[in-house]
């Protein structure tokens, strides 16, 4: 009889033991345009234009960058000049992802009047993936992390080439 019990006990607590779920937990959603906080304030981007810079990094010459500017004012066009823009995403103009040295965000600081203060920095929280280059247009994704200003952005962008 007291074998039967442990019998029973035991197809018991099996039963009775949840499964748990080893499912990894999913990919946070990119946002379809850049967003979120740019000097510690809301951010998101309304143009995206892509434009010849004479920059150049690294082992990376002028025509082997994607030089993108990203503005929240919607006005913002091919010929407004380079201090109107929030920001400058530099990275190689090939698809792949890229971070470090292989990246540079030049930031305008909103909260100067004069246009002259911000930053110039990469690191390995600043990533760029561009996933195609054509000749109207640069398509890719961004995530920008820099505790310094108070800046994290995060999202998709599609900036038409100025020409």
């Amino acid at each position: 009889m007291k074998n039967l019990l442990y019998l029973l006990i035991i197809p018991i607590t099996f039963l009775s033991c949840k499964k748990k779920n080893h499912d990894p937990d999913p990919e946070p959603q990119t946002p379809n345009v850049i967003q979120g906080k740019f000097y510690g304030a809301p951010f998101e981007a309304k143009v995206a234009i892509e434009r010849y810079t004479s920059f150049s990094m690294g082992n990376y010459k002028p025509e082997d960058l994607v030089c993108l500017y990203i503005s929240s004012n919607a006005s913002r066009n091919c010929s407004s000049t380079l201090k109107e823009f929030s920001m400058r995403l530099t990275a190689p103009k090939k698809p792949g992802t890229y971070s470090q040295n292989d990246v540079y965000i030049l930031t305008n600081d909103p909260r100067d009047p004069t246009g002259t203060e911000g930053a110039l920095f990469s690191s390995e929280t600043t990533i760029i993936t561009i996933t195609s280059v054509t000749a109207d247009k640069v398509i890719g994704q961004v995530d920008i992390k820099r505790s310094e200003d108070n800046t994290e952005l995060k999202g998709r962008f599609e900036a038409s080439v100025c020409r």
